[in-house]
């Protein structure tokens, strides 16, 4: 078990570093009132940041071999090492894009009432990038910076929808657009956009908490064999050293994981309802 702990440290140790970086690199760890322009501009010349974790991943799996010698840790250290930082990147990044949505309702009705009271919509937007909650008010700002820059309203929408990637954005950003060709009542039309926006998120939840208990056995099905494997190798450790030293073991090992992902997925797929 001292090797097992020495692979777990070593992997937390670049998982963490590479987690980190990314961390910082994600538009998630912007801080209110910050435009994060610098980090989301090195996030964009960094499309390919797998090479990074690719480095750490084979410098970890090395450091594994060079000081354990064994080829299903080392394995598994790479695996770890690919997969994690990524996981962690893609889950601030949702986190932030869901963080997002909650706030769009609220930014439309601050927008619709600015315009009720006669400001006009790039007002009502800059009120709302002024006093309106992180992130939503940074991504605001960075549209009107564009505005003012000279690039069309329409081209600054659409460059906001496709920054933020989420649908109730692209559903804001084309409502405007229509709107602003059409000539309507703009406020109006934002404040039923709001209240359909704010309906959708809640049958969104409702949808949430219907299947939580089907996500949760998920993860329990992914778990259980692992910690049915640790409970049996502390109980018999003899016994069960054929799975750690042996390459039928490691087969073994392998194509359990590889059914137990698959039917982790399959479920979650099952339990993602898109409304």
């Amino acid at each position: 078990m001292s090797d097992l702990a020495l692979i777990v440290s070593v992997g937390a140790l670049f998982g963490g570093a590479l987690g980190l970086l990314f961390m910082g690199l994600s538009p998630a760890s912007e801080a209110p009132g910050k435009t994060g322009a610098s980090r989301k501009a090195l996030i964009e010349l960094l499309p390919d940041r797998r090479i990074l974790i690719v480095i750490g991943a084979v410098s970890g799996a090395g450091l594994v071999w060079a000081l354990t010698a064994h080829p299903l840790m080392c394995f598994l250290t790479l695996v770890g090492l690919a997969v994690i930082p990524n996981k962690i990147y893609t889950y601030l990044r949702q986190r932030r894009i869901a963080l997002i949505d909650s706030q769009v309702p609220d930014m439309l009705a601050m927008a619709a009432g600015a315009m009720s009271a006669g400001a006009a919509l790039m007002t009502a937007l800059e009120s709302v990038a002024r006093d309106g909650p992180a992130p939503i008010k940074v991504e605001l700002d960075m549209m009107l910076r564009e505005v003012r820059l000279g690039i069309d309203m329409d081209i600054a929408l659409d460059n906001l929808a496709a920054r933020v990637k989420s649908e109730e954005m692209i559903m804001v950003a084309a409502a405007i657009k229509i709107a602003r060709e059409s000539g309507g009542n703009l406020s109006e039309s934002l404040e039923k956009l709001s209240r359909a926006v704010r309906d959708r998120q809640n049958m969104e939840k409702k949808i949430l908490a219907l299947t939580a208990q089907g996500r949760m056995q998920a993860w329990v099905m992914a778990a259980l064999p692992f910690g049915m494997l640790y409970a049996l190798f502390r109980l018999d450790p003899v016994a069960m050293g054929p799975m750690f030293h042996t390459v039928l073991g490691w087969a073994v090992f392998l194509a359990v994981s590889v059914w137990i992902t698959i039917g982790f997925k399959v479920i979650r797929k099952i339990m993602d309802i898109d409304i």
